[in-house]
């Protein structure tokens, strides 16, 4: 429980939560390892988890009508995957590991009563995700924006 302690305070989402919250988090959090090829994430998967990847990097892709995915956006260290579950919405990508990846796998039924019952954890990740979320919108409209050149 230690290390998943220090892992969760390191991780870029994370750091700078105060102690009670992470301690919080402990029970929802398993460390898990992907090899090259394994799905963290389907496309129109309902239920879900939020992936911190900590080693590896991971293709994000969307499925291409008779041919092979296209590659949206590589993730690696210090990036989440799987904030849909926030919404009603399901996955609208699947995530697949691209070299060996270990990652903190929170579960999202656990973590949304965490949040639930704590009102200031519960802000705290949700406007930390709108924030991640955010930025990744920029990075795709910035690579769709050299596209286009």
């Amino acid at each position: 429980m230690e290390n998943l302690e220090r892992f969760l305070r390191e991780h870029p989402l994370l750091r700078g939560l105060p102690t009670e919250h992470i301690a919080s988090l402990v029970g929802c959090v398993a460390n898990r390892r992907f090899e090259p090829g394994d799905f963290l994430l389907f496309e129109g998967q309902r239920d879900g988890q939020i992936f911190l990847i900590r080693e590896g990097t991971v293709a994000i892709e969307s499925a291409s009508p008779g041919g092979p995915p296209s590659t949206i956006e590589t993730v690696g260290p210090g990036d989440v995957l799987g904030v849909s579950w926030l919404t009603p919405a399901r996955e609208h990508f699947d995530c697949r590991a691209r070299e060996r990846v270990v990652a903190l796998v929170i579960d999202q039924s656990c973590l949304r009563a965490k949040m639930e019952g704590d009102p200031r954890l519960g802000y705290a990740l949700a406007s930390r995700l709108l924030q991640l979320t955010y930025e990744r919108l920029s990075r795709l409209r910035l690579q769709r924006m050299d596209l286009y050149r």
